[in-house]
């Protein structure tokens, strides 16, 4: 089409969305750039750049592009609720909420809206008006996976780790692929001391995604408690060598390593516990 046509801004605005889907964020926004050197009124080429900014981690330029469609289409409900993503992505999570209020204003059976508000709720610590806003979010939409998921980690945010575990079993039910629910869900069958759970939880999340230090992470830990060293060991290690902080981690999640092992009444390993330490261990 743009062959035929060269000056078609709509063609390169569409080309730079077909971009975007495949991840050449930098191609897009060239092509979103032409488009808007073609139509400088074109509020949705200004929107799709900002998508562009955003997915590449640049949410002050992306706000400045949803700002600029804002302006030019002020009762687009849709930009409203990207720009919030990118406040709540820069951690300004009361401007973001007032965008995701505008944009339940101008749709109120909005229900992606009601979802990104209940986690920015819930990046401010207001763990129980965002589970409002994801009640609402299901309501409106039943089958939303994401709903159910942000939901449950705001239950386990809240310590009520059984609502936590119904939630990210529905959304497992809508999203059987779904690593990241499985792994949270290992984690809250972890903090209800229901250990074999969690590992296939654990398990499952790797075999959907090999490459999760996480959930190497999250499953080494929980084999620590049944003293099954050499696979923990494993765990701990790959996970290590993925990068993750192990001894940060572990500190943030567990406290010392002492208090761990008094905890779960068991003595590790010296190695182990260098590891979790962030020391060198001595070798033999």
């Amino acid at each position: 089409m743009i062959d035929l046509k060269p000056d078609y801004a709509e063609a390169y605005n569409n080309r730079g969305i077909a971009y975007d889907n495949k991840g050449d964020f930098d191609q897009a926004i060239q092509d979103f750039n032409k488009a808007i050197d073609l139509k400088p009124d074109y509020a949705e080429a200004y929107s799709t750049r900002g998508i562009a900014y955003g997915n590449k981690g640049d949410f002050d330029q992306a706000i400045q592009d949803y700002t600029k469609a804002i302006e030019l289409n002020p009762n687009d409900a849709e930009v409203y609720n990207t720009r919030g993503i990118a406040y709540d992505n820069k951690g300004d999570f009361d401007q973001a909420i007032q965008d995701f209020d505008k944009a339940i204003d101008l749709k109120p059976d909005y229900a992606e809206a009601y979802s990104t508000r209940g986690i920015a709720y819930e990046d401010k610590g207001d763990f129980d008006q965002a589970i409002q806003d994801f009640n609402k979010a299901i309501d409106l939409k039943p089958d939303d996976a994401d709903a159910y998921y942000y939901r449950g980690v705001a239950y386990g945010n809240k310590g009520d780790f059984d609502q936590a575990i119904r939630d990210y079993t529905k959304a497992i039910a809508l999203n059987p692929d779904y690593a990241e629910v499985y792994n949270n869900r290992g984690i809250a069958y972890g903090s209800k001391d229901d250990f074999d759970q969690a590992i296939q939880d654990f398990n499952k999340v790797i075999d959907l995604k090999p490459d999760d230090a996480d959930a190497y992470y999250n499953r080494g830990v929980v084999i620590l408690i049944s003293g099954e060293w050499e696979k923990a060991r494993e765990d701990l290690t790959g996970a290590k060598n993925m990068g993750v902080d192990i001894a940060e981690v572990f500190h943030q999640e567990h406290g010392s390593v002492e208090e761990f092992e008094r905890r779960h009444n068991i003595s590790l390993p010296a190695d182990i516990a260098a590891l979790l330490k962030g020391e060198v261990p001595e070798s033999g």
